[in-house]
């Protein structure tokens, strides 16, 4: 292809993934149980019909359904934008459309500043945007909760849990990652710690859910903490208050994991998704290097690390 097709292509790339966002906040996937003409569906839905052929022929060019004499039905793809598949991922189709483009509108602002460009639209701090905001913030962790179930699911396997006594999943959100934990290892006492209002939200079965805030007090005194995808989300000082309460939390010679996306541990490039971090977050994703200096300014010494996917990496440190 020449570099000038190339670019009138990639210059319009957003459109098909924006089709399909649509189609996930129309729930026309949800809808699309069994083979189905546009015009039923428009009517099931209460959708401009004529619209709808437009947006269902759009989402037959791209594969995510199936044409046929009497209608669309659901690709491969397209099934997995269900709620009720196992392995859905409606929410992270749905995270990745709506504030995140806006600020991406204004990634200039943030190169030139180095603030975020999320901040600057929406006059506030992401998280504190998705706090004051329960359909977002419930539709955030969904999405987040889809990715870590399949990033988990192999935790304890690879690192054995059962050597401590309790742990904490600080920051957890719905709970992937302790109850993977739980489920392997069903006798360690196993607590999920994050706010209330994300608290509620979570089914996890037999871990015992506590709430608060990490940039104020983790209460109790623990064997062990996760802070799983947690830092990558602060900036170095943000970082540090939740290390120094961790710090506090966990008994003499406590372990800490850390599991993140190290930009040195993976073959793949990480640079846009560092390049989003500061654009919703004014953070970035860090080295196995950065991480081990930032906590072992706070009270912390580095034992090891462990690879848990193509991704991530587990870092394994001892309270001083």
């Amino acid at each position: 292809m020449e570099a000038t097709d190339y670019l009138k292509s990639f210059f319009t790339e957003h459109w098909k993934y924006m089709a399909v966002s649509a189609a996930c906040k129309l729930n026309i996937f949800d809808e699309l149980e069994s083979i189905m003409s546009a015009q039923a569906l428009a009517t099931k839905v209460g959708l401009n019909e004529q619209k709808t052929m437009l947006l269902l022929e759009v989402l037959f060019d791209l594969g995510f359904l199936i044409k046929n004499s009497d209608g669309y039905k659901l690709s491969e793809l397209s099934s997995l934008l269900t709620e009720k598949h196992p392995h859905s991922l409606k929410y992270a189709c749905l995270n990745w459309s709506s504030e995140h483009m806006d600020a991406w509108q204004f990634l200039d602002y943030s190169i030139k500043t180095g603030k975020s460009s999320f901040e600057y639209v929406y006059k506030q701090p992401f998280f504190n945007y998705l706090n004051s905001n329960s359909d977002r913030l419930k539709s955030y962790h969904k999405a987040m909760f889809e990715y870590a179930r399949v990033d988990y699911r192999q935790l304890p396997t690879i690192v054995d849990f059962g050597l401590h006594k309790t742990i904490m999943d600080v920051g957890g959100g719905l709970g992937a990652a302790i109850e993977a934990i739980k489920c392997y290892n069903p006798e360690l006492d196993c607590k999920l710690f994050d706010l209330e209002k994300v608290l509620a939200e979570s089914s996890v079965c037999g871990v015992e859910k506590i709430a608060g805030d990490f940039f104020i007090t983790i209460p109790g005194i623990h064997n062990a903490i996760i802070l799983a995808r947690v830092l990558h989300d602060w900036n170095d000082s943000k970082a540090s208050i939740i290390l120094q309460n961790c710090h506090k939390a966990l008994q003499k010679d406590g372990t800490l994991y850390v599991i993140e996306n190290c930009i040195n541990s993976t073959s793949d490039s990480l640079a846009l998704l560092s390049l989003n971090m500061s654009a919703m977050c004014e953070s970035m994703e860090r080295t196995d290097n950065e991480y081990i200096q930032l906590c072992e300014l706070h009270g912390f010494h580095y034992e090891t690390q462990k690879t848990l996917n193509k991704l991530q990496t587990i870092l394994i440190f001892k309270k001083r």
